[in-house]
């Protein structure tokens, strides 16, 4: 009995002895794991808080650091997207040769960056048609998919399961049983709620329809912090529309809730910088299928006087045109900016280019989302460069009530930019982007002030006496701030 005694007493601790060697060696192996990949993300460069806020966090708790980094991966690695460039090159560089000319080279300016991308960047002889209606959007883009006869092809961030999401995957279907060549890329994000049996009457009509890097990826699972957020629609390569709009109630009726508005704009565009946009979608499609597309090119007439530069970003170029172009035309501002987005986080070039600009005397005004309308944390992080924004000479607008998602900037009232990016850190690093920039457009960046203003009447400026006083206050501000980098 005494020995029988004595073997139950000590097996608790025999097995405790066993766990902590469990725990022991669970952690001995996740802080070799942290320094491993603590070196990993130096090495691979990055703005330099988003580095210290990864290794802060891999650090401090390696495990769920390790698991963050994995669920959250900075940079895309496929072979198909460099396969898909080079064929593209090659591609333009042959209908280059039948006589397209590179307009601005051998310039600094703006027109001179737009052209430097193989030549393809900026195009003359284009109309550009403002829609600040979520009606007007929705009409133009079904005429315009009504009237194809060779391909739709449509990128898209948020495709929604409504009634609006429903009616525009009933559009494409019918021109998909017409014969047309139906092509949709969806986020499987953004478009989380959008099943197969949403899909099923259009792919029975002969349209494809493929997920943008699906969260459980082949590759690389849990692509979370990658999305396509473009929202772009090309109609048998010769009219285009982009903008801030995705497919789903709120963006047809321009209603956020029961009362507030949603406010948001696209473009139309006709004429030969529909190519350009052509040849983003072919990016995008690879991307998603691995298929290169290279029919899909017509030769576009002129159909207006505009020239046009089409602009993009995202985690799998080494250099990002959209920022190069939007700070470019920032810095050649002479008398004013204005400049709309629902997300006042800003990358630190572009905050230093908006403060340059206002110090040389240019009046520069942000419109963006108040603390009704803006999640919590977001809200508090812009909040924190608001003193910086405001001793600069900047204006800085925040809607009351309405929500504002478009993405608009207006230069000298010349220069129009309107695309799917945020000011902010997400947008200039991480999401796939895509903008169309207007040069010599007085016309039209009259429109689009005028619509700007119209809606200003439902917002307020922001002054040095709105700025936050007490200790929590300020603190709350500058934690949510230290979060820009992964927002």
């Amino acid at each position: 009995m005494p020995a029988v005694a004595s073997t139950l007493l000590h097996a608790p601790l025999a097995q405790s002895g066993e766990w902590s060697a469990l725990l022991v060696a669970i952690t001995v192996v996740g802080e070799l794991l942290a320094i491993l990949f603590v070196y990993r993300v130096l090495v691979r460069g990055g703005s330099p808080a988003s580095t210290v806020l990864w290794i802060a966090v891999i650090l401090a708790a390696p495990w769920l650091g390790l698991l963050l980094y994995y669920l959250f991966p900075r940079r895309l690695q496929l072979r198909r997207l460099r396969r898909v460039r080079v064929r593209r090159a090659k591609l333009r560089g042959a209908r280059s040769r039948s006589g397209r000319g590179r307009p601005g080279q051998g310039r600094g300016d703006l027109a001179a960056l737009l052209a430097a991308d193989d030549g393809a960047g900026l195009v003359d002889g284009n109309h550009v048609t403002w829609l600040p209606d979520g009606g007007q959007f929705f009409v133009a883009a079904e005429a315009a998919i009504d009237a194809a006869r060779s391909h739709v092809h449509c990128v898209v961030y948020i495709l929604r399961p409504d009634a609006t999401g429903l009616r525009f995957l009933a559009v494409l279907e019918r021109a998909a049983r017409r014969g047309v060549a139906v092509r949709l890329v969806y986020d499987s994000f953004g478009s989380f709620g959008l099943g197969a049996s949403h899909l099923q009457a259009l792919r029975a009509a002969g349209g494809r329809v493929e997920a943008f890097l699906p969260i459980l990826w082949k590759r690389r699972p849990f692509t979370i912090n990658l999305r396509n957020h473009r929202k772009l629609l090309v109609c048998d390569g010769h009219t285009g529309f982009v903008g801030g709009r995705n497919v789903a109630d709120e963006y047809l009726t321009d209603r956020f809730g029961e009362q507030r508005q949603w406010l948001d704009a696209m473009v139309q565009v006709r004429g030969p910088v529909v190519e350009r946009l052509q040849e983003v979608f072919v990016e995008d499609w690879c991307t998603a299928t691995e298929e290169v597309l290279e029919d899909v090119f017509p030769a576009v007439p002129a159909a207006g006087t505009r020239r046009v530069g089409v602009v993009c970003s995202g985690p799998d170029r080494e250099f990002s045109g959209l920022w190069f172009a939007v700070v470019q035309a920032i810095g050649e501002a002479k008398s004013s900016i204005d400049l709309s987005s629902p997300y006042l986080v800003p990358p630190p070039q572009l905050l230093f280019a908006l403060q340059l600009a206002a110090t040389r005397g240019v009046r520069v005004r942000i419109f963006t989302n108040g603390a009704r309308s803006e999640a919590w944390v977001l809200h508090h992080a812009q909040r924190s460069f608001y003193a910086r924004l405001l001793a600069s000479g900047i204006e800085v607008h925040e809607s009351i009530d309405d929500y504002n998602h478009a993405k608009v900037m207006v230069v000298d009232a010349r220069v129009v930019a309107i695309g799917s990016a945020n000011m902010d850190l997400r947008s200039a690093n991480l999401n796939f982007e895509i903008a169309v920039v207007v040069l010599d457009a007085p016309e039209l960046a009259d429109d689009v002030i005028a619509t700007i203003e119209r809606r200003r009447t439902g917002s307020r400026r922001i002054g040095p006496e709105d700025l936050p006083t007490g200790v929590v206050p300020r603190l709350l501000d500058a934690a949510c701030g230290l979060l820009s980098p992964i927002l």
